[in-house]
């Protein structure tokens, strides 16, 4: 039996019509695949208008409510739609129809897993997903064919496909906003035995702090999204040693895009804004 998979993609002030991933996915037109996108915009777009005239599932989160309401939302329609198999795209995936080969291969071949993660080369050819967990900087397998433990597998959200008995009796935390939301899943799902997968299927993807040029501006919108995050998760996780080491790591961060800018100010606006959402709980 072809299971029922639902390609969930979060779109953020942009049409529908110029994401990567919704035109490859309609190009696929594959039966089994239902396309749903789920608007983060805060400007106005043609996207209800687009998705209606072609049958698109439409979500509108009526601004930028952050990924965990918007996947929550998401999930919320595929279980009333009984899908078996929930996919999480970013808006410019590359994909293929090679991953939803591999991707029923694997739900029909391994029905004890729950969550399935392709193999992902970032635009350095660094393998980013999936990686083994460690708070302040997670381990990445340096071969595609290298296992991942089940007690330390993290991944990132981009093409990850979760069964929808996953969430039986589970969301996403909506304390997190963008980052630390796919770094939470996993660190829930792993206390509670979820069981993972790692697909035997490359997606190239380009992350923004990889890119060859980054501007200032450009590094520290992004930035300030993450450190909070980190700050919130350190709190999920408990505070203590994960506060120092959410600390450092938002520092660390910092440093990093200060360097890659060439804009020292950036480090101190990390410092104070790392520090300020500690204090303040931001």
């Amino acid at each position: 039996m072809v299971s029922k998979i639902a390609a969930v993609v979060v779109v953020y002030n942009k049409n529908v019509s110029e994401s990567i991933t919704c035109d490859r996915l309609l190009k696929l037109n594959r039966n089994e695949v239902t396309l749903v996108i789920v608007d983060n915009s805060e400007k106005e777009t043609t996207n209800d208008e687009y998705c209606r005239s072609r049958n698109i599932d439409y979500i509108s989160m009526n601004g930028n409510k952050g990924l965990s309401k918007a996947y929550n939302r998401a999930v919320e329609f595929c279980k009333n739609n009984e899908t078996d198999v929930i996919v999480l795209f970013d808006d410019d995936t590359e994909i293929t129809g090679e991953y939803f080969d591999k991707l029923e291969e694997e739900i029909i071949s391994s029905p004890d897993v729950d969550v399935f993660a392709p193999v992902i080369f970032g635009q350095d050819e660094v393998i980013y997903s999936p990686n083994e967990f460690n708070f302040l900087r997670n381990h990445f397998i340096t071969d595609e064919n290298q296992i991942v433990s089940q007690d330390g597998f993290n991944a990132i959200a981009s093409c990850l496909a979760i069964r929808t008995r996953v969430f039986d009796n589970f969301v996403f935390d909506e304390t997190l906003f963008v980052d630390q939301v796919d770094q939470y899943f996993f660190y829930e799902q792993r206390a509670r035995g979820t069981k993972f997968k790692k697909m035997n299927i490359v997606i190239n993807q380009n992350f923004y702090q990889r890119a060859a040029t980054l501007t200032p501006q450009a590094g520290w919108n992004r930035l300030k999204l993450r450190l909070v995050d980190i700050m919130r998760q350190t709190r999920l996780m408990g505070g203590g040693k994960y506060t120092v080491l959410g600390i450092v790591k938002c520092c660390g961060l910092g440093a990093q895009i200060a360097k890659k800018t060439k804009s020292p100010a950036i480090l101190f606006k990390a410092v104070g804004l790392t520090f300020k959402s500690w204090i303040t709980k931001m």
